[in-house]
């Protein structure tokens, strides 16, 4: 499999290309980013900017792929700008309408968020408790510092992602297949549940015991550990969509996080993700609340 991971040298894109560097289905990885950097021996650096329709250094890249895994964004933070968010729509829009060239089946692996599913923090959960690809969209997340704050930007580019890789894959009657993971909290680094902060950057200055309490089991209930963020990618690269119910999916990109509202059943059914860590058992053995 020839597969292509965009912002091939950010935190989450240089997990997943390390990973790959060892895996035998993996033929050639195309790591794509806006400036050069040193990667593995499998690893072919392309230095392009997504967010150009025209720049054909990405475009002949995402006609050739086999799969691509799309990490990219001109600001990949919950404070990002809509000028910035609409820079990193773009970029998305761009690379699905080159996927697989118009001919050949391409799997679209979106990286969208938990962002695209914020404003439940604070909105009544649905009344299962459970978040799933069915659960109407509220993005952007909602937190305090010093004044509260609203990711709306982001977060809408998140869902707005997820809605048109269904378009476009549906568009291709499913020559295009395409995973949205709603990509939980992957620290950069080790990642480590117990660096994982309650309050997720946010809460600075909140003095509501309450709001910190719900605040916190949100936060750490996002957690990806770097294994299971692996397996995710590697479980929606290779799912056989055949088992889907479209031919465009959204699932829960979190680790087996005892108690979180994050549904990953359908992740399990439709493409075999089957996560290993979890948080609370993690802050367990380690002597932490």
């Amino acid at each position: 499999m020839r597969v292509v991971i965009t912002g091939g040298a950010g935190n989450l894109g240089s997990k997943l290309r390390e990973h790959l560097e060892t895996a035998d289905w993996v033929e050639e990885i195309v790591a794509i980013d806006v400036a050069p950097f040193t990667a593995g021996k499998k690893t072919r650096v392309v230095v392009a900017d997504l967010a150009d329709p025209y720049d054909e250094r990405w475009r002949r890249e995402a006609q050739a792929a086999d799969g691509i895994v799309h990490y990219a964004s001109a600001n990949p933070a919950p404070n990002s700008s809509w000028a910035e968010s609409a820079a990193s729509f773009d970029m998305t829009a761009n690379l699905l309408e080159q996927a697989g060239g118009g001919s050949k089946p391409c799997r679209f692996i979106f990286a969208s968020s938990n962002h695209a599913m914020g404003g439940y923090k604070d909105a009544p959960l649905p009344a299962d408790g459970k978040l799933r690809m069915s659960t109407p969209q509220i993005s952007g997340t909602r937190y305090y510092d010093d004044g509260y704050k609203w990711g709306s930007a982001y977060g809408a580019t998140k869902a707005l992602g997820e809605r048109v890789c269904a378009a476009r894959a549906a568009a291709t009657n499913g020559r295009i297949t395409a995973v949205s993971t709603r990509i939980g909290w992957c620290q950069r680094g080790e990642n480590l549940a117990t660096t994982i902060a309650g309050s997720g950057g946010g809460d600075r200055g909140e003095t509501d015991q309450a709001v910190i309490k719900r605040n916190g089991l949100w936060y750490r209930n996002m957690w990806l550990s770097n294994g299971d963020h692996n397996r995710l990618m590697v479980a929606a690269l290779r799912a056989d969509a055949s088992k889907w119910p479209a031919p465009a999916i959204v699932v829960s990109g979190m680790s087996n996080n005892t108690g979180m509202a994050w549904d990953l059943e359908e992740a399990r059914e439709w493409i075999g993700y089957v996560p290993e860590d979890n948080l609370w058992a993690d802050l367990k053995a380690a002597g932490i609340d």
